[in-house]
């Protein structure tokens, strides 16, 4: 029950682009046994480390879980990775020109 709520929280936290706030809450999550926990252990991996979308898709897809809200999970993750520049493992936030 909580390993959901940290993840709502990276959620929020990556969407804003908040991204070391949203690794904070990875971590937290990832400390569960559940879906959720799950997906942000794949999701903190490819935070901190150089892994391709794809496979990052790939790892979400092969656990257990409504196959829609992987999809969803992933495509947020796509999207705040590719609208705030996130560099694995280096973050610039200069690209879209937040202060």
């Amino acid at each position: 029950m909580l390993e959901q709520a940290y993840f709502q929280m990276y959620e929020t936290e990556m969407i804003g682009g908040e991204i070391k706030r949203a690794e904070h809450f990875l971590e937290r999550a990832s400390k569960g046994k559940g879906f959720y926990s799950q997906v942000s252990k794949v999701l903190l991996d490819a935070l901190k480390s150089n892994t391709e979308p794809e496979e990052i898709k790939q790892k979400i897809m092969e656990i257990d879980g409504d196959s829609g809200e992987k999809t969803a999970i992933y495509l947020r993750f796509l999207y705040s990775i590719n609208r705030y520049d996130v560099a694995f493992p280096k973050y610039d936030s200069k690209r879209c020109r937040d202060k």
